[in-house]
């Protein structure tokens, strides 16, 4: 798996525009949805710049995307967002066929060691039959902490479609997780 991160946050010194924009849309603004999006659609079109920068239109790997479903109902939900917006007729967002099968409470509080007790066997691939088995998957993601949801969302990929490449990108990457975000 090839994986990206288009900033790397930090709760200390050194917070980029990616980790507030994400930390924005999804708690300070999560009850205000016009604003979220506003703010969303920054997000959306760095990371259309680095997709077509990393992988032109002539060559992409993947040809579908999928990102983790929440763990939280927001009235803005960024990676649906993200996700529809990425999308084309050549990448369809089939996030939809990525379900939660055990419910946890949200990820943001819990510590690494947490995580990696939780999030295994947390979700499943339920493939719509009517479409074609993906040649490559895009995984995209708001935040990339500990790489647990990246390792869950890998393994249930993995028993649908074995063997299939899977190219993950973060909005932004978590540094560290003390104090407040």
């Amino acid at each position: 798996m090839h994986g990206w991160a288009l900033d790397a946050y930090t709760n200390r010194q050194g917070q980029t525009t990616n980790g507030k924009l994400v930390n924005a849309v999804k708690y300070r603004l999560e009850n205000d949805p016009e604003a979220a999006e506003m703010k969303a659609m920054i997000l959306l079109s760095a990371l259309k710049e680095f997709l077509v920068t990393m992988y032109p239109i002539t060559y992409r790997p993947f040809d579908c995307l999928i990102s983790p479903p929440s763990n939280t109902v927001r009235k803005f939900q960024l990676m649906k967002f993200i996700g529809d917006g990425l999308a084309n007729p050549k990448v369809p967002n089939r996030s939809d066929e990525l379900a939660k099968i055990n419910l946890h409470s949200s990820v943001k509080a819990m510590s690494g060691k947490e995580r990696f007790v939780t999030l295994p066997n947390t979700m499943k691939v339920l493939p719509k039959v009517s479409l074609p088995n993906p040649t490559g998957i895009l995984i995209v993601d708001d935040v990339l902490g500990t790489g647990n949801t990246a390792k869950e969302v890998c393994r249930a990929l993995e028993e649908v479609w074995p063997g299939t490449p899977r190219y993950f990108v973060a909005l932004t990457y978590l540094m560290d997780r003390s104090g407040a975000r």
